[in-house]
């Protein structure tokens, strides 16, 4: 071998080195963005946990910086894990080549973390919703309107939180409930919104818990029915709201169901056909409809 080979090879030897420190650099380089990863991942995880305990309470909404944090989260953890089996499984040249890819990925991994601190709150306060109006139609005749004016002052009398609504099929129950109901949704400074659920004669507490929930926009699959009510007297906290469950032909336990009532909080309105369903709930007040359907409404079809 002359002297000219050996020198070449010695020059190959040489300019290989940096290269095999290089390569050791990018397996380095991928061990601690694994790690930095893991560390946004565990925050990620932290702040999902959080996010679910603040949206159950009322009038609280995850900021959208938030959200595309969190997506940028999720995106991120699939580009670091691909990288890594690359720079794992690769041979020596596309690890070379990988080691760009390691740098870039570990700067933006960086920038996430930086911002994953929200100092100021992860939710915004929002008004929530008072309910839709469900327009039932103009009162017509006196008798109507006296009935509506003797409900609504039983509602305005803050001792009072369950009133009791009773009278035969087709006498307006439901349509005096109604009239309530929007004039609540309108304008009412007392309450926050009102929600009316058709309870029907064979009505149950889950059927009742579901309407509630869709009101309220609560999702109660995450859970067990048997944790419904619970769940449901959670989201209600701080909330006040009035409840008009109509067409109740039996006894229900507000407890079971999840309905919490207070002087400052919710009030209830029950309509049945029943006076003694209504003193079962616990009625403080019992307002007796037997005005003929026509003078409640003009037009008004016969109600259950």
């Amino acid at each position: 071998m002359d002297v000219n080979t050996i020198v070449g090879l010695a020059n190959n030897v040489l300019s290989l080195a940096p290269k095999i420190i290089d390569l050791s650099r990018v397996e380095a380089n991928m061990d601690a963005l694994e790690m930095n990863m893991e560390t946004v991942s565990a925050r990620k995880a932290d702040i999902s946990s959080q996010l679910e305990q603040d949206e159950r309470r009322p009038g609280k909404k995850r900021k959208r910086e938030v959200d595309r944090w969190m997506q940028r989260a999720g995106s991120l953890e699939d580009q670091v894990h691909e990288l890594g089996r690359k720079v794992r499984d690769g041979h020596f040249l596309s690890r070379l080549i990988l080691a760009y890819q390691v740098s870039g990925l570990a700067t933006k991994v960086d920038k996430l973390h930086e911002k994953g601190r929200f100092d100021t709150g992860l939710t915004l306060d929002v008004k929530p919703a008072r309910g839709y109006e469900l327009q039932p139609g103009e009162l017509v005749g006196q008798a109507s309107q006296t009935k509506m004016d003797e409900i609504w002052d039983c509602l305005m009398n803050e001792e009072v939180l369950q009133v009791g609504v009773w009278g035969q099929a087709g006498v307006g129950k439901t349509f005096l409930a109604k009239h309530i109901h929007d004039q609540i949704v309108q304008d009412c400074s007392r309450f926050d919104g009102a929600c009316l659920v058709t309870v029907s004669q064979s009505g149950t507490v889950g059927t009742i818990q579901t309407e509630i929930a869709n009101y309220l926009e609560l999702d109660l699959t995450k859970v067990g029915c048997v944790y419904w009510g619970a769940r449901l007297k959670a989201a209600l906290q701080g909330r006040r709201l009035l409840f008009i469950l109509d067409d109740v032909g039996k006894y229900y336990s507000l407890k079971e169901v999840g309905i919490a009532l207070g002087r400052n909080g919710c009030k209830l309105i029950v309509t049945s056909r029943s006076r003694d369903v209504c003193e079962q709930m616990n009625c403080h007040e019992l307002v007796h409809v037997a005005t003929p359907p026509e003078e409640i409404s003009q037009g008004l079809e016969a109600e259950v």
